[in-house]
């Protein structure tokens, strides 16, 4: 999947700009300057390579989690040093998606040069493009809180890994 993407995206890079309109169904509408295409191509790459870290995370939490769940089915117990790291790992992650999917993309926008107007048309130089827009915050607490959530369970896997070694030992 990550090849693909990553084939896709280089292609996309050498694409004319009115091409890049049509296939993300942007709204662009443009005053006649000269580097409204340039705008549009770094406006659609951002969009393009931010979705696809989106989805490199994903692609990790979901891998620790088959990890976890074949590890339950060769050793028997949930609770062994390996999967507390992976519960870590995940909770770690859905973290990560925090950042991923709060608004920190329209940050990088301002930052290059574009200016937003009511987080959801960037200007730039007379170029608008409308995109789709964050919820306003640069965090999605939500996720935040979720992987607070998982990382408190890791621990609590960590304390079950303790007293399973005590068991295996006492017997």
């Amino acid at each position: 999947m990550v090849v693909v993407r990553l084939v896709y995206g280089t292609w996309l890079l050498f694409q004319p700009a009115e091409m890049l309109v049509e296939h993300f169904s942007l709204g662009v509408s443009w005053t006649g300057t000269e580097g409204w295409r340039g705008a549009v191509r770094f406006a659609c790459g951002i969009s393009f390579w931010w979705s696809t870290l989106f989805w490199i995370v994903i692609a990790g939490i979901l891998w620790l989690g088959c990890a976890i769940f074949r590890g339950i089915d060769r050793q028997g117990t949930p609770f062994l040093p390996c999967h507390v790291r992976a519960v870590r790992g995940i909770g770690l992650l859905v973290m990560a998606l925090g950042l991923l999917r709060g608004s920190l993309p329209e940050l990088l926008y301002t930052v290059c040069g574009f200016a937003l107007e009511r987080q959801e048309t960037l200007l730039r130089g007379g170029v608008r493009i409308v995109m789709e827009a964050g919820g306003g915050s640069l965090i999605n607490w939500n996720y935040l809180l979720l992987g607070g959530v998982v990382l408190c369970l890791s621990y609590a896997f960590a304390y079950g890994a303790h007293l399973q070694q005590e068991a295996d030992e006492t017997l």
